[in-house]
């Protein structure tokens, strides 16, 4: 839509100023006023070129005549601003609509290349927090974005299912006794520095329930060890020892081992079910849950092929890779007593995901303060002689900000991400009972809602900025929000019904030149152009703030101008600009992973 008009645009200028056309519709804007047109050509660049000041440079180019599809130019100081021809540009937006809510139009930049999207991707045994929000809906939407620009995508959620952590978690669940004995001894000690009692003893509760194979057994287990351990140092060493016989269960198969590779299992699937609850709420789909361990048996070969390339150093009985060279702390490989770390399994995904699936592209959505890890592992894959390292990116996000400090899941202080959507959903609940009460589907429609709150609220800040988490603003429904949004959705399609006609077809279309459906207009030609920009970006934001124009403009233009008055022609062509609306509406919620519903 704009996209090919500023082609268009930057052909024709291209011819009269000697420009590229690349440059040109580099240097094309949109006027702020429409008034001004709808596109504009600043003349100071080409200026110097020309020798001549701008303002006569587009007063010489404005008696040229323009290409088709645009009625005029006009020049006003140094730009020159052209205008389209309203019926073109009518047909040109309107004609570019499906019905699909996946398809977004005309672009396929990624021309079927293999995108790896990695997000979400939690700890075992440790509970979704706030905190796995914006991994889980940033990722979730630029996968979706990705594929609307022509990739074929595979979303991984790679799960830390692999550490010394495991070895504490089965030596807790196999020893169940005596961590809890130690645990009720220290009772006093652990309530008086960190703990509220009661939430320590809801804790000591859940581990001592019969039942082991629920969630909360596991955050109990998981938070007392870590509580007992500060004041038993002897647990840190149990915990090594077993993580060393789950290290070694393929060479040795005793009793003990067996327990702890079978409780390991365990811990796995329970999280995992727990996970997924989160994740049918949210609207997320991995193509495949990967843990850490998926790649144990490839370290091996990393850590030979570092060798061969004359890349390791030993440094304190400890294999690294020396990155002073880069300004960067040595990448550390594998530790003294054989044990390796996170950036050898991720050195080991990144080489396994791209011979497996043949990606062109590895996406990891991981927070800001990760930036030092990649920056490693990248600059080791590049040492290795990977070139296809330069399409590896990290999408960094900054995080939520807490008045209470930060969260710390082995002091059990998170707040819950599930928690967070049923109170979200709840309130969406009661606003429903209160203003509609005979709704149909409430229930869906409150988690549809309730989610979209959460979800936008995240994805329509600049992903890189830290955010405040304040309750009152987070399910504030009110003004710059997701549900303003789904609102607008359900308003077209309220429109629709009311006007329970086949719509029009659109080569009988009267063209519409009120300045508020001319607006409408111009907002929905940009939307490959602000979906474009989000891929180039890696940001959603962009889709977030575009949706809110949209929906402010169809506000404006729903409570100035009656739709469904008038003669039949000019109301069925305003029912099908609605139309148009509800459908770029759907489509930009789509790609932020937020339901569209029909009735609120």
């Amino acid at each position: 839509m704009l996209v090919e008009m500023k082609k268009h645009l930057g052909a024709h200028l291209s011819t009269q100023t000697g420009l590229a056309v690349e440059k040109v519709i580099e240097l094309l804007e949109i006027p702020k006023d429409i008034s001004h047109g709808d596109l504009a050509f600043p003349c100071f660049q080409i200026s110097k070129l020309q020798k001549k000041a701008p303002h006569i440079i587009a007063q010489e180019l404005s008696k040229i005549k323009p290409p088709v599809g645009f009625i005029k130019s006009e020049a006003v100081g140094g730009y020159l601003n052209f205008f389209f021809e309203d019926h073109f540009w009518q047909k040109t937006v309107f004609g570019n609509y499906s019905k699909q809510q996946e398809d977004i139009g005309n672009i396929n930049i990624g021309n079927n290349q293999i995108v790896v999207f990695d997000y979400s991707s939690p700890n075992v045994a440790k509970p979704m927090s706030i905190g796995h929000l914006r991994s889980t809906v940033i990722g979730e939407s630029l996968n979706r974005i990705y594929k609307s620009c022509g990739f074929k995508t595979i979303a991984i959620n790679y799960i830390g299912d692999w550490g010394v952590q495991f070895g504490k978690l089965a030596w807790s669940h196999i020893n169940l006794k005596e961590l809890l004995g130690l645990a009720k001894e220290h009772t006093d000690a652990i309530t008086s520095k960190d703990f509220d009692k009661n939430y320590w003893n809801k804790l000591l509760q859940e581990a001592s329930h019969q039942d082991t194979t629920t969630f909360n057994y596991l955050f109990a287990i998981y938070v007392i060890f870590h509580a007992v351990a500060q004041l038993e140092p002897k647990l840190e060493d149990y915990g090594r020892e077993y993580f060393l016989k789950l290290e070694k269960r393929k060479s040795n198969q005793d009793e003990l081992t067996l327990k702890i590779v079978s409780a390991w299992q365990k811990f796995i699937k329970i999280s995992i079910n727990e996970y997924e609850h989160v994740y049918k709420l949210l609207g997320t789909k991995h193509d495949l849950v990967r843990g850490e361990s998926f790649y144990e048996d490839h370290l091996k070969e990393v850590i030979l092929e570092l060798e061969a390339k004359k890349l390791l150093k030993l440094s304190q009985g400890a294999n690294i890779v020396d990155l002073e060279a880069f300004n960067m702390p040595p990448c550390l490989i594998q530790k003294s007593d054989g044990a390796t770390l996170y950036a050898t399994r991720d050195i080991a995904a990144a080489i396994n995901r791209v011979s497996e699936f043949n990606a062109t592209q590895l996406i990891y959505v991981v927070g800001a303060e990760q930036s030092l890890h990649f920056k490693q592992f990248f600059k080791v894959l590049e040492l290795m002689g990977y070139e296809w390292v330069k399409n590896c990116h990290h999408v960094a996000f900054g995080l939520y900000r807490f008045k209470e400090g930060k969260m710390s899941t082995r002091r059990g202080n998170v707040i819950l991400l599930e928690d967070v959507l049923a109170r979200a959903i709840d309130l969406v609940k009661n606003i429903i009972k209160e203003k509609n009460p005979n709704l149909k589907n409430a229930d869906q429609v409150a988690n549809n809602v309730g989610v979209g709150a959460i979800t936008f609220n995240d994805l329509m800040n600049d992903r890189q900025k830290n955010i405040d988490f304040d309750w009152d603003k987070i399910l504030d429904f009110n003004g710059d929000t997701g549900p303003y949004v789904q609102y607008t959705h359900v308003r077209c399609c309220s429109v629709l019904s009311k006007y329970n006609k086949e719509l029009i077809s659109p080569e009988k279309l009267e063209v519409l030149t009120h300045p508020l459906e001319k607006n409408l207009i111009n907002i929905m030609g940009r939307f490959e152009e602000v979906v474009k920009l989000s891929y180039e970006q890696l940001k959603p934001s962009w889709i977030a703030q575009y949706s809110l124009e949209l929906a402010k403009a169809f506000n404006s233009f729903y409570y100035e101008i009656k739709i469904l008055d008038g003669e039949q022609k000019l109301q069925g062509s305003r029912v099908f600009l609605v139309n148009c609306v509800r459908l770029t509406l759907l489509k930009a919620l789509y790609l932020l992973g937020i339901r569209a519903p029909e009735s609120m």
